[in-house]
């Protein structure tokens, strides 16, 4: 009897699976919150009519404006692409959103048949923006897109994020034969860095496609299932990935030759509905790191068909606990000294916690607009006293409209009862040196503290000041879908950062830290973990300094690095840095293009020794 996913990944399969299986309840938002309702445009769902140029004209009322186009629960008819309004400009087609109700309860449905996507040129339902890398903020949330019948070439969806950027709970499916890719990230160059959380593809001819060397994409909790031709696609882009689920007669994965495509995969279950005896589950041509994955029904696991490279084939099915296709794995301070690479068991991995939600809950009830606390919405004054006054209200969810911008100045104790503080995809201004610190036991009513609290969907002005976030607590502190924020742990209380554009300053001693696209990119150490424990999938840096610094004891582990080295780097500055302490490091990838790339990859000191690595490995390994 072999394996299945549900003894060896049960969390994880069933993360994904209910994606699929759930019926949630309707999102809603307040409405003073500054969110845009297509339905006030003119669309009308379920009445089997063209919503097409309403939900268009939608779009384009605040071009790049940190808006959140929302649909509100039903069926929306769409004949033509949906776009991102503006040009290619750096300063257009960024900073929007489109909102669903939920999977499931919202959805963009493209009629059968219908002219201009049966042709040969494929042809996007939805489509969110070209090169340069300037789309900050886009978002597609909580929603369904559906290809009809006799729409072969067909795209669900041409998504383009920079720096901060998410796809978050959709599902993009095609009736049979229909549909060319159902995600396509490889429409344009310079797609990312973004992050793609609890997302389904069925049908198509491809499921995913990404291309292109820069800028990485993160990924967690896909589905792929019945695609015709390729589960995924992968050409030059390196991807890195957690909880891929497949159920494909096809060639689940294919990393195509003659490019820089790299695949990081971990903790995830490849399987054949019925015995395939003609197809690979994974081909390789380029770089590829695997770990956790079960394989099942396919001719062979893994082909690594890159045939100047070290082969390593995986003929038989079952688990893979880890192999690499490229053998340059670096270590040391490792007991094995002949370049090979270790067993499971010899490498120590962190265990991996899936970032908590908490309850949206009632909007009249637990919602309060820190306006009505008396914040300025201009940014003239200081807005940090009536934060600090919505928070002790005893309201759960505080939230920042997006047609204001409120400045921060002072101090804020995220205290009591509050657990979520989100921004509605609104800016603000920090001056001075704000800080807010999540701390216990200090509410002025003596209310309860919430267990979690979760920071999100906001950003500072461009080229602004960061704001300081203190972990102080015993409590859990999530920061999602946020730019502008520094974050430093001080207390013990677990520390989550998804689709994160700033910086971890510190992770402290007995905390443990879990980062989900976490893009950093200012001058200096980026990341600091100061003894505590600190796992990341998807580290994308640029600019000159080390990326992680790990001292005093501290456990690091990255599943996916990309370092974009084009400012140069000085061959005194290490990338990474390992004092007295323990680092795993899977999949490390530079783009360099002024021909200065990074020269000092690892400075590692164990009982007072010191040794430096020079040359960039594939997989780091300390002690």
């Amino acid at each position: 009897m072999r394996p299945c996913l549900f003894s060896i990944f049960p969390a994880l399969f069933l993360a994904a699976v209910s994606l699929a299986e759930e019926v949630p309840k309707p999102i809603l938002f307040p409405n003073d919150a500054g969110v845009l309702k297509v339905t006030d445009f003119g669309a009308i769902p379920d009445d089997n009519k063209d919503d097409t140029g309403a939900i268009q004209e939608a779009l384009d009322q605040y071009p790049s404006g940190n808006r959140i186009i929302y649909l509100p629960p039903g069926k929306y008819l769409v004949r033509n692409t949906l776009k991102w309004p503006g040009t290619s400009s750096a300063n257009n087609q960024k900073r929007t959103i489109l909102q669903g109700a939920g999977e499931g309860l919202s959805t963009l449905h493209l009629p059968e048949n219908t002219r201009g996507f049966s042709d040969e040129k494929p042809k996007a339902l939805i489509w969110t923006g070209s090169k340069p890398a300037q789309r900050f903020r886009n978002a597609v949330r909580d929603l369904t897109i559906e290809i009809g019948k006799n729409n072969r070439n067909a795209i669900g969806l041409q998504f383009n994020a920079s720096n901060q950027g998410c796809i978050r709970n959709v599902t993009i499916r095609a009736e049979k034969d229909a549909g060319k890719i159902g995600l396509d990230l490889g429409h344009a160059d310079e797609i990312g860095p973004l992050l793609v959380r609890n997302l389904t593809v069925e049908g198509f001819e491809i499921g995913i496609s990404t291309k292109w060397p820069v800028n990485s994409n993160t990924f967690e909790h896909v589905r792929l299932i019945n695609q015709r031709r390729f589960g995924w696609w992968n050409y030059h882009q390196m991807i890195f990935v957690r909880g891929l689920v497949s159920e494909n007669g096809c060639t689940t994965l294919y990393n195509e030759k003659n490019s820089w495509g790299t695949v990081t995969l971990l903790d995830s279950h490849i399987h054949a509905p019925h015995p395939n005896h003609n197809q690979t589950a994974i081909l390789n041509e380029r770089q590829l790191y695997l770990r956790n994955i079960e394989i099942f029904s396919y001719r062979k696991p893994v082909d690594n068909s890159d045939k100047g490279r070290d082969k390593g084939d995986i003929e038989k099915e079952g688990v893979v606990a880890m192999d690499t296709s490229h053998k340059n794995v670096a270590g040391m301070f490792r007991k094995k000294n002949d370049g090979t690479f270790p067993s499971i068991g010899e490498v120590a991995l962190l265990p991996v916690k899936e970032t908590p939600e908490v309850p949206r809950g009632d909007l009249a009830k637990d919602w309060a607009n820190l306006v009505t606390f008396g914040a300025d919405p201009t940014g003239k004054v200081d807005a940090s006293s009536a934060l600090q006054k919505a928070i002790d209200s005893g309201k759960k969810t505080i939230y920042l409209p997006a047609d204001a911008n409120f400045r921060f100045d002072g101090e804020v104790l995220i205290r009591g009862p509050v657990q979520r503080l989100i921004g509605l995809e609104g800016r603000f201004t920090a001056e001075g040196t704000p800080v807010w610190k999540l701390v216990d036991g200090k509410h002025p009513g003596g209310l309860p503290d919430a267990p979690v609290v979760v920071i999100e969907r906001m950003t500072h002005r461009y080229g602004g000041l960061p704001l300081l976030i203190r972990q102080e607590s015993k409590r859990t502190l999530v920061v999602s879908s946020t730019v502008g924020f520094n974050v430093e742990g001080h207390g013990t209380g677990d520390l989550f950062l998804d689709d994160f554009c700033g910086h971890l300053d510190r992770v402290a001693p007995g905390q443990s830290a879990w980062c989900r696209q976490l893009n950093s990119e200012r001058k200096g150490v980026k990341c600091r973990n100061a003894g505590g424990k600190l796992w990341i999938l998807g580290l994308k840096t640029e600019s000159l300094g080390t990326l992680i610094e790990t001292t005093g004891g501290g456990h690091t582990e990255v599943n996916g690095v990309f370092l974009y080295s084009n400012s140069g780097w000085e061959e005194s500055v290490p990338a990474f840095v390992i004092k007295d302490s323990t680092a795993a490091i899977f999949g490390i990838n530079e783009r360099n293009f002024n021909r200065s790339p990074v020269s000092f990859w690892v400075s590692e000191t164990q009982a007072g020794e010191t040794k430096e690595l020079r040359e960039r490995p594939w997989v780091y390994l300390s002690k």
